[in-house]
């Protein structure tokens, strides 16, 4: 007798073998949730570090003036760039996590492509700011687009007074070297802001003690000046006559990209250009294998 009892049918379908296929579906959902939840705690995780390591970096160099404005890339571009890299290499390394997982074959059609176009793009602004800093025309085409040059007249009582900043507002661009060619002789005095504010009623004597070209002053006729290394800010040129007239002196100022953006920004292209292009490579290598899939699923 079968009194008391309920008899469940289960349904046709519904066997051992689609409960190990529903599992592994489902694990492998799981585990994709669980890589894009690392993922993107990852990447927060080192923007943060980045924004406040380079904000650190920027303050202790001094680099960073709202009134002139002045923000000197140089002071954390360099940890930038660096962090940027390692998450780039990161997110390489989380695709690779994410085609183990993915069961789909359009999925990782997609995923691989969008891959290969991405670090397509990557390479492609890496290679043009290799070429920008290592072709040596174009270095030529800014120096020339950047420099300042002209003519003034001095004389023995009252100088030829010139304003200059010895860098842009980056710090991307920075005076290399002064060249003044006088029509007679001349002596250049070049003074920081504050100490010709402090002196400019003391006459030529009192101004020359202050000079930063303290062994190289006197123009007959010409005189190269290489820029000192100093801090962003203001600079005086003061040009007085030695010859007792007046005398007209041809000045040119040639701006250089600075040493240390020449130095690391060209080193740290060509990485990013060999990672993403390698990863561009593989990316086109395996996507090849879900074309099929790709188009027809």
């Amino acid at each position: 007798m079968n009194r008391g009892r309920t008899f469940i049918k289960c349904p046709v379908n519904y066997s051992p073998d689609s409960m190990k296929y529903d599992s592994g579906k489902f694990e492998g959902g799981y585990r994709l949730e669980h890589i894009h939840r690392t993922k993107r705690f990852l990447f927060l995780a080192q923007a943060v570090i980045t924004i406040v390591f380079a904000g650190y970096l920027l303050l202790a160099a001094g680099g960073f003036t709202v009134l002139p404005f002045f923000l000197n890339l140089n002071a954390f571009l360099y940890f930038v760039l660096i962090m940027l890299l390692l998450i780039n290499v990161e997110g390489f390394f989380f695709i690779i996590l994410e085609m183990r997982f993915v069961k789909s074959t359009s999925t990782k059609f997609i995923i691989t492509q969008r891959g290969f176009r991405s670090s397509i793009v990557w390479a492609i602004v890496a290679m043009v700011v290799v070429l920008v800093f290592w072709f040596p025309a174009i270095p030529a085409i800014a120096e020339d687009a950047v420099g300042e040059s002209g003519t003034v007249i001095a004389s023995e009582g009252v100088p030829a007074i010139l304003t200059t900043s010895n860098s842009d507002l980056f710090g991307v661009m920075e005076i290399d070297t002064m060249d003044f060619v006088a029509h007679g002789e001349a002596h250049v005095f070049i003074l920081t802001e504050h100490n010709y504010e402090m002196f400019e009623d003391d006459g030529e004597l009192v101004l020359g003690s202050y000079r930063i070209n303290t062994d190289n002053f006197y123009a007959d006729p010409e005189l190269v000046i290489e820029f000192p290394d100093y801090a962003h800010g203001e600079f005086y040129v003061i040009i007085y006559s030695d010859s007792g007239q007046q005398i007209e002196v041809d000045y040119t100022f040639t701006k250089n990209v600075s040493d240390s953006m020449m130095t690391y920004l060209p080193l740290m292209s060509m990485l990013f250009l060999i990672a993403h292009s390698a990863w561009a490579i593989y990316m086109l290598v395996i996507n090849k294998r879900y074309v099929t899939g790709g188009i027809y699923r």
